[in-house]
C-alpha cells in the first residue's frame, strides 16, 4: 500500500543553504519497518539521485531514538556521516523538539550498531571508537597516485568506518584542490579492491590542524561527494595513526570548494590515559526542503 510519508531535504555542514552536502530524509517512524522491502526503499534513492537518501524508523535495540537506514543510488550502506547529521536535524524537526542552549545526547541504530550523537547550540555531533586501518599494497598506491595525478606525503592506508576509505596525504591544500582523478581508473581500482572511494587531503597554511578535503567515490556512482562525514572520520583517524596526539585535538576540514559548496567539518580526537581514543565530528545542518514523498 502506497501512502505520503513526511519528507525533508538537508544541507548539512552549513549554515548556508546549498553550500553543504544535502541529504534526503524520509520519516517512516509512523508505519512499521515490515511494511517497505529494500527494493523499494532503493528506488527512492535512486529516484532522489543525491550521494544519500536516509529512512528513520521505530528502534529495536531497546536504546536508541531512532533507526536510520543509509542508500546511495545503488546500495545499502551501513553507515555514512553526513546522512548521520543530516537526518538527526531532521529527527528533531519531525519530533518537534527545538534545539535549545543545552547539550543533549542521542543515539541512532544503524548497520554499525548505536552510534552516539550530540547536540548542541550550531552543531550535531557524532561518535565513533577506533575503527579498523589497514596498510595498502605499494601497487595499490601507485595506481591510486597515478589515477589521481598526485604523489603523497605519507603511507596511505584504508580505514574501515562503514564505507571503506583509502585516506591518501598529498602536498598541501592547494595541491589537494587542484587534483584532476581519472574517474574511469579509480572506480575501476575501487571495485577491484572492494573499496568504496578515496579521501584526499592537504594541510593548509592558515592554522594548525587545518585542513583541504576531498572525497571520490565513482565506483558508487558519486564521482565527487561534496562533504563527507565517514571520509572526514577517516581522514582524522588517519592523521592520528601517523601523529599520535595523546592530547584532545580539534580538527578543521574544509570541503566542496570545487563543486561551489564550502562545506565545514569540525573533527576531535579524543585519547583517555594514552589507550582509549575515539573521534568527533560535526557540524551545523539546515533544512532546505519539506514536504511529502511517496512510499
Amino acid at each position: 500500500m502506497s501512502r505520503h510519508l513526511p519528507f525533508k531535504q538537508v544541507d548539512v555542514f552549513t549554515t548556508v543553504p546549498y553550500k553543504g552536502n544535502p541529504v534526503a530524509v524520509i520519516n517512516c517512524m509512523g508505519i512499521d519497518e515490515s511494511e517497505v522491502t529494500k527494493e523499494q526503499l532503493q528506488s527512492v534513492a535512486n529516484w532522489t539521485n543525491l550521494s544519500e537518501t536516509t529512512f528513520l524508523f521505530k528502534p529495536t535495540d531497546g536504546k536508541s531514538d531512532y533507526k536510520l537506514r543509509i542508500f546511495t543510488p545503488v546500495s545499502e550502506l551501513p553507515f555514512a556521516g553526513h546522512p548521520t547529521v543530516g537526518s538527526c536535524k531532521a529527527f528533531l524537526e519531525f519530533t518537534n523538539q527545538s534545539e535549545s542552549q543545552e547539550t543533549r545526547t542521542f543515539h541512532q541504530q544503524c548497520g554499525v550498531g548505536s552510534v552516539e550523537l550530540t547536540v548542541s547550540p550550531g552543531k550535531i555531533s557524532f561518535k565513533a571508537a577506533q575503527t579498523a586501518i589497514e596498510e595498502l599494497d605499494d601497487a595499490v598506491v601507485a595506481q591510486y597516485e597515478a589515477a589521481l595525478g598526485i604523489s603523497t606525503v605519507a603511507k596511505p592506508k584504508l580505514l574501515r568506518v562503514g564505507p571503506n576509505w583509502v585516506v591518501l596525504l598529498t602536498d598541501d591544500a592547494q595541491a589537494c584542490y587542484n587534483a584532476n582523478p581519472d574517474f574511469a581508473k579509480l572506480a575501476e581500482i575501487d571495485a577491484s579492491h572492494g573499496h568504496s572511494g578515496v579521501i584526499l587531503g592537504g594541510a593548509k597554511g592558515d592554522g594548525e590542524h587545518s585542513y583541504e578535503m576531498r572525497a571520490f567515490a565513482p565506483s558508487l556512482n558519486v564521482k565527487e561527494d561534496p562533504v563527507c562525514g565517514s571520509g572526514a572520520l577517516s581522514f582524522i583517524r588517519y592523521l592520528q595513526e601517523l601523529n599520535g596526539y595523546s592530547e584532545p585535538t580539534e580538527i578543521s576540514i574544509s570541503q566542496g570548494g570545487r563543486l561551489g559548496r564550502n562545506g565545514q567539518i569540525s573533527g576531535l580526537i579524543k585519547t583517555k590515559s594514552g589507550t582509549t581514543t575515539t573521534y568527533h565530528i560535526g557540524g551545523d545542518a539546515v533544512t532546505a526542503i519539506e514536504g511529502q514523498i511517496l512510499l
